[in-house]
């Protein structure tokens, strides 16, 4: 097994996650990230006005509503992410072994909702929505014209879209623009018109895809990190890993046996075995990364190395949510914090040790890239 180091893998996951090797397009961007994680609509700008230096306030929307080069739908997690539209039929097929959820009693419980019914509610929403945009409460009352069950206002009701999910798995359902305050969905496949659903890939082929390219721009990865990142459990995960693991190759990332991709093992170590990244190729530099940011996120199974012992709680809180991070040559260092106010943009960066005057220099110079997004100068200051 070829041997890597952290230094090396962190270095090039910051380059292809274009944060040290800065992206050209949001589209680019969103594709590259597999992508952009918008469960919160605001960070989800963040994260790509980190690594996209065009990238402006509203560029997502115009991308969304305007030219529908990107569309936001329900991906990996079951959590909102803005994706390439042309990728979005690739990402169907590959989501299609998962778009039920393992319905048992609790969950049906929980949901008021069971399996039957959920199936019903995902037929319906693939017989009304092509050529509609509908709000949440137009859209059930098309489904309760059909689906009778004693919980559904409430279940179609929830902000967190779980009777939608498996529709959006399918393809069926996406978002809309938002209507008077009111968020819709509509049909991709007819909101999207220029995406060639004609040539939509085999389950496989996606499946291939998906597998390389997470392991591309996130690996070298375990299959317990694809399982917290594509959102199934991690016996699932290991059989796949096991299915396609003709285009998988296994390294030592010191002492841990991961997956990686044949091309990320040769940007690793050279023919004879020496590697062949050097120190000018390790991570580092100083980073102000927006919250939920996918270097945190995945995969979930390094934040033993890259979150100090003891701050785990401080980056990834109650309820998921992933705090924005001050990443010091590849470590997170801290978390930080923005507000703006009277043409001033605040940033609080609360560090989890002392750090260094040089480290405070560029946590400033970082912190410019987000004056510049918001107009506004940015004043720093340490907690």
């Amino acid at each position: 097994m070829d041997k890597v180091t952290w230094a090396q893998v962190l270095g090039r996951r910051l380059q292809h996650l274009h944060v040290t090797d800065p992206s050209p397009g949001l589209v680019e961007t969103a594709e590259r990230l597999i992508g952009v994680h918008a469960q919160v609509a605001s960070t989800g700008e963040l994260i790509a006005a980190a690594r996209t230096p065009s990238y402006q306030l509203g560029d997502a929307a115009t991308a969304l509503w305007t030219d529908r080069t990107l569309v936001k739908t329900w991906g990996m997690r079951g959590t909102l992410h803005l994706f390439p539209a042309a990728e979005l039929p690739l990402l169907v097929s590959a989501w299609k072994h998962r778009q039920f959820p393992n319905v048992n009693a609790a969950w049906e419980r929980y949901h008021g909702i069971n399996l039957a019914a959920l199936q019903q509610i995902t037929e319906v929403i693939g017989e009304v929505l092509p050529g509609q945009v509908l709000t949440r409460e137009e859209l059930l009352t098309e489904i309760a014209a059909v689906v009778k069950a004693p919980g559904l206002a409430e279940a179609v009701r929830s902000g967190w879209g779980q009777m939608f999910k498996p529709a959006a798995a399918g393809g069926l359902l996406c978002s809309g623009p938002e209507r008077d305050r009111n968020v819709t969905f509509t049909s991709p496949r007819t909101w999207l018109p220029d995406v060639a659903w004609d040539r939509q890939p085999d389950h496989r082929t996606a499946m291939t895809a998906v597998l390389e390219r997470f392991l591309d721009v996130y690996g070298p990865a375990t299959h317990e990190d694809f399982s917290r990142w594509w959102g199934v459990d991690a016996a699932k995960a290991r059989r796949l890993f096991k299915e396609y693991a003709e285009v998988m190759v296994q390294v030592d990332l010191d002492g841990i046996a991961c997956w990686t991709t044949p091309a990320v093992l040769d940007d690793l170590v050279d023919q004879s075995g020496d590697q062949s990244v050097d120190q000018a190729g390790a991570a580092t530099g100083v980073h102000l990364l927006p919250g939920f940011d996918p270097y945190v996120i995945a995969p979930i199974g390094h934040r033993a190395w890259t979150i100090p012992d003891g701050f785990v709680d401080r980056v990834s809180r109650a309820a998921g949510w992933i705090s924005p991070v001050l990443v010091v040559d590849g470590v997170v260092r801290g978390v930080w914090s923005h507000e703006l106010k009277n043409g001033t943009l605040t940033v609080t960066v609360e560090p989890f040790a002392k750090v260094t005057a040089a480290t405070k220099k560029a946590t400033a110079g970082a912190a410019q890239r987000y004056g510049a997004l918001f107009d506004a100068e940015p004043q720093l200051t340490w907690g």
